[in-house]
């Protein structure tokens, strides 16, 4: 990340926090329940998720709506700020080709405005671990940097995603189908450990994976990340955020020509 961009971010930082405002009151407004949305959709998620796979299927976890409300949420907090960054840069057309700002500050608006949405739901955590048995424990502090890193890692996606949608418009379409697949790669509704021996090696090439598993483990555990698990996730992060800087910040400048 170039030090010349991110002070230009940093000195923009007011007008990224109005964008953040503004998704989140076009999001809820005339809406009767307002916030209390982010709390009742991943509950209702959680109940038919709980039904098919506890009770039909019969996943053997132990305090399975806890374990799955741990890994859904970062996983619906994944999706939808790849969804929203994708797209901020053609749907803000206008603004690209008239006012000089970075364009950075619109996927990075969109990223933060999910990552308000997404601490909203997760505090419905505390009531769940508190329902199950699970409780609380110190163990909580390391979701800290977690969702810091995952932030950082989805940034870094945003802003390539962004990129390669000003030029190809089906790259939105593919994002769809691919976090479908996506999805279901990813233990969120199964553990990690239930996969088959083979396919489990190949699990882990999923950046995912990594993520929602430090989320269960912290959770459902109670369990320290390891030293291993954090270098990980802060190899992914920084992988992410570099790449997608790098691309961005080529091809900006060619922005107003496409959108």
């Amino acid at each position: 990340m170039a030090a010349n961009d991110l002070r230009a971010v940093l000195a923009y930082r007011g007008l990224l926090r109005g964008f953040v405002q503004r998704d989140l009151t076009v999001k809820y407004k005339g809406s009767l329940l307002g916030v209390a949305w982010s709390l009742l959709h991943p509950l209702v998620m959680v109940g038919v998720y709980t039904l098919a796979f506890r009770y039909i299927v019969r996943v053997p976890i132990e305090r399975f709506p806890l374990f799955l409300l741990s890994g859904l949420l970062p996983w619906m907090f994944f999706t939808s700020a790849l969804s929203a960054a994708t797209s901020s840069i053609a749907d803000n057309g206008t603004l690209v080709r008239k006012v000089a700002f970075p364009r950075a500050v619109l996927p990075l608006a969109a990223v933060t405005s999910a990552l308000v949405q997404f601490l909203l739901m997760y505090t419905v955590l505390v009531p769940t671990a508190l329902l199950t048995g699970a409780g609380l424990s110190a163990a909580w502090l390391a979701l800290v940097p977690i969702v810091a890193l995952q932030t950082a890692f989805t940034a870094g996606l945003g802003l390539l995603l962004a990129t390669a949608y000003v030029f190809v418009r089906d790259a939105r379409h593919l994002l769809d189908v691919a976090l479908q697949v996506w999805f279901w790669v990813t233990p969120i509704v199964y553990a990690a450990s239930m996969a088959p021996a083979g396919l489990r090696r190949w699990l882990q090439l999923n950046p995912m994976l990594h993520f929602v598993t430090a989320y269960q483990d912290i959770v459902t555990r109670q369990a320290w990340p390891s030293l291993a698990t954090l270098a990980v996730l802060t190899a992914l992060a920084s992988v992410s955020l570099t790449l997608g800087w790098s691309v961005f910040a080529r091809t900006q400048r060619r922005f107003a020509e496409y959108v």
